[in-house]
């Protein structure tokens, strides 16, 4: 009965614009083990995708008190396993994705044994699914908009201009990645910081409340970015021209970089700008390109720095260390404005997965109450 219930949980997470997709080995029933009660799970199963009201809720589990269902939502909410809002003063609750949501949301009660589940599955099945999810969830911005000839850059690729506009509030974490290799004691090879993941507005303020953030003045958000280039860590904020967090990621430690990386052509599964190009007659073969690039797309070749431009995320940080100027971004041949908000991106992505009829089906649903 147990393995049914959570198997009907990984079913239910699976209708979702981010897949919970299932795997040979059933790595994924495991880390629903861990991570929900049976009492939650049945909880979990009465959810829609986009949240709702107590009173529509438990129509789905008659058998249960109103206090009770309160009571087990709130718990779960605590813990970082569903979503919860509250609109005109009623709460709303609704279902989570892994990634991007529960799994940042564990940051104070990860374990090695939970990380390690999790690793496991984005090499069975996750990986590959959160990759060829569109749009993609996340996006790769230059680490500085200075270093775009004749800044021709869109507002949502100037991050640093997006934070200085923005009204906030801000917080900052420890990245849940380099945290979750250092309890497996396989520490971060390209940096020793810890706290580089940045949220904004309402997401800054539950991520506070949870206590698995703290918040910051807008100069120290900034610095944050500094500081990622100097690392060499690569920018993924949200992918909104409004986001509510960027990741600062190396790939090492980083579960969409690492997954990525696996890939013949990664920078096909990215959604970015620009790729970088190499100057032959201005390159010094300092190789200070080659040991910054995360994706492993620069090499030098017969003495000189060449990109192999189907791994190049467009990330810049090649660009930031070249100081012959040799490296440079270049517009890619396509590119699109991202959706505005959270909402508008489920919304596509929900779209681009299950098809118009079904997305139009879906809203229909929960316009009148129903489950999604």
């Amino acid at each position: 009965m147990s393995s049914d219930l959570y198997r009907r949980l990984q079913e239910h997470l699976d209708r979702m614009p981010v897949p919970f997709p299932a795997t040979a080995s059933g790595i994924e029933i495991r880390i629903l083990q861990r991570l929900f009660t049976p009492e939650e799970a049945e909880a979990a199963l009465a959810l829609s995708m986009i949240p709702e009201p107590l009173t529509t809720i438990r129509k789905r589990v008659p058998e249960w008190t109103l206090d009770r269902l309160t009571s087990v939502l709130d718990s779960m909410a605590e813990k970082g396993l569903i979503e919860r809002s509250s609109s005109r003063g009623e709460k709303r609750y609704g279902k989570s994705a892994l990634a991007i949501g529960i799994y940042e949301r564990q940051l104070t009660r990860l374990t090695a044994e939970l990380q390690q589940d999790v690793e496991t599955y984005f090499e069975e099945g996750f990986g590959a699914a959160f990759q060829s999810s569109t749009p993609r969830q996340i996006r790769t911005v230059p680490v500085n908009v200075a270093i775009v000839p004749n800044r021709t850059v869109g507002s949502y690729d100037d991050i640093r201009s997006y934070v200085a506009k923005t009204s906030g509030p801000f917080a900052v974490m420890d990245c849940i990645c380099r945290h979750g290799r250092d309890l497996l004691g396989q520490p971060c090879q390209q940096t020793k910081l810890r706290q580089t993941c940045l949220t904004f507005g309402p997401v800054a303020k539950g991520m506070v409340d949870s206590g698995a953030a703290h918040y910051i003045e807008r100069e120290e958000t900034l610095e944050v970015l500094t500081a990622a280039d100097r690392e060499g860590l690569v920018l993924e904020p949200q992918n909104t021209s409004e986001p509510l967090f960027i990741c600062c990621c190396c790939g090492c430690c980083c579960g969409v970089l690492r997954s990525a990386k696996v890939l013949p052509q990664p920078a096909a599964f990215f959604k970015s700008t620009y790729h970088a190009e190499s100057d032959a007659g201005l390159c010094a073969a300092c190789a200070n390109c080659e040991s910054r690039c995360q994706m492993e797309a620069v090499h030098l070749t017969d003495g000189l720095a060449a990109v192999d431009i189907s791994r190049c995320i467009g990330c810049g940080l090649c660009v930031t260390s070249c100081s012959t100027g040799a490296m440079h971004l270049v517009a890619n041949a396509t590119s699109a404005e991202p959706p505005k908000g959270m909402p508008a991106l489920y919304l596509r992505m929900y779209r681009d997965r299950f098809g118009t009829y079904e997305t139009a089906k879906a809203l229909g649903k929960s316009i009148v109450g129903r489950q999604v």
